[in-house]
């Protein structure tokens, strides 16, 4: 029987990754700023960087989002991938979430970019 290892602020591997007094992980590389914003966002301006910057890169949701009424998905499988619907391929593969949200690009600019801009997004 296979044993999981659970990630804790001792052992994350993640360089982007910092957690706080109470032991709770955030983006430490784009810290959130819940003075500013509020709890809505997990402390960022709008829900796409949100779920982009805090459920994708620190909580390791997988994306389900659309732009200019195209569908992309993102998995996170400790590599960032851009997938497909079923979450079974690997159409782009990047050395972790926060490399896919800062370098994948649709028409030119990168998901951080385009945030503002993008119509729906849901961590599933």
């Amino acid at each position: 029987m296979e044993s999981k290892v659970y990630v804790t602020p001792e052992n994350d591997p993640r360089d982007y990754v910092g957690y706080d007094l109470f032991g709770y992980p955030f983006n430490k590389k784009y810290p959130p700023n819940k003075e500013k914003y509020g709890q809505s966002y997990e402390g960022y301006p709008n829900k796409a960087l949100g779920v982009l910057l805090y459920d994708f890169c620190v909580m390791g949701y997988d994306v389900e989002l659309s732009y200019k009424g195209n569908p992309y998905y993102l998995m996170d499988d400790g590599e960032g991938v851009v997938s497909d619907s079923h979450f079974t391929e690997r159409k782009m593969v990047f050395d972790s979430p926060m490399a896919l949200v800062e370098n994948f690009k649709i028409d030119g600019n990168t998901l951080l970019e385009l945030a503002p801009e993008i119509e729906d997004i849901e961590p599933v």
